[in-house]
């Protein structure tokens, strides 16, 4: 899952953070360090703007490149600079032409009072790629200082919240999560989100428990730690609220789930997720979407 990463940067100081956190991912070898360069054109001509943009996007990369090659000594690195009206599409296409197994992107919110939202980039990766996407993310603290950052990614899978609903997605979700080194305790969650009377809300959450107990007792025959959980409302809620009872380290989901088009990549449940976490969100992409 984490063993070849493309992580696009801006150079921002939630980009250098966030950079922090990618030797420590257990497995990764090789890392490719994206910068995009935004297409622009030159009042003079003769497009002046865009090379020495270009310039100055390789020395930072290979700054990053030293900063990354000196926190891990087994990892490889390379870096890759590329020109685009659109960043988003040039961020999906480097992942796609470099077989990359995930992206991980930083998001970066307006203010603290209206919490950690997802950028219009890092917001379009998400919903285009075909590549597993990890959006980390930074509890952000104000103080006499000014702005601090405590991560979640020393130990980002100590604690795993990973949704399920029991579509084919969710379940290639969980194998992948079970396949992954490093896993410590795995919180399975399901939402009843479906019924019409109280019986019927009853007899879910009895299949519900029934279903998610036999995905919890794989994860234990695998050596996994792992809990089951079965709530009432609207799955995104649920989640986002879960994560935070638990105090999670990572949400763990599939990108689509039961009943949802073949061409779409992004289901509503792990759309909302993604936007609103405050926590670091993985949205595990399987070959049949």
């Amino acid at each position: 899952m984490f063993s070849k990463i493309l992580f696009p940067t801006d150079f921002s100081e939630y980009a250098e953070k966030t950079l922090h956190c990618i030797a420590g991912f257990p497995g990764v070898r090789d890392v490719i360090l994206l910068h995009v360069v935004k297409e622009t054109i030159s009042p003079r001509g003769g497009g002046e703007i865009g090379v020495a943009l270009f310039y100055e996007g390789r020395i930072s990369l290979r700054e990053e490149k030293r900063q990354l090659e000196s926190q891990g000594e087994n990892i490889r690195v390379r870096t890759e600079v590329k020109v685009a009206s659109d960043i988003a599409g040039a961020i999906v296409q480097a992942a796609e032409e470099n077989a990359v197994s995930l992206i991980v992107i930083g998001a970066r919110g307006s203010s603290l009072i209206e919490g950690i939202l997802l950028g219009s980039v890092s917001k379009a990766v998400v919903r285009r790629s075909p590549t597993s996407v990890l959006i980390m993310r930074h509890k952000i603290t104000s103080g006499l200082e000014g702005k601090t950052y405590e991560m979640f990614c020393p130990m980002i899978l100590c604690r795993v919240l990973c949704p399920v609903d029991f579509s084919p997605y969710s379940y290639n979700a969980v194998d992948r999560l079970s396949a992954t080194p490093g896993v410590g305790e795995v919180i399975l969650l399901f939402v009843v989100s479906r019924g019409e009377t109280d019986e019927e809300i009853e007899d879910c959450q009895r299949r519900a428990k029934q279903k998610i107990e036999i995905i919890r007792s794989g994860l234990a025959a695998r050596g996994i730690r792992a809990r089951a959980i079965v709530k009432i409302g609207n799955p995104a809620s649920e989640i986002l609220k879960v994560a935070e009872e638990e105090d999670v380290s990572v949400i763990w989901m599939s990108s689509v789930g039961r009943g949802w088009f073949r061409e779409l990549l992004l289901g509503s449940t792990a759309d909302a997720v993604a936007v609103n976490a405050k926590r670091p969100v993985i949205i595990v992409r399987s070959r049949e979407t």
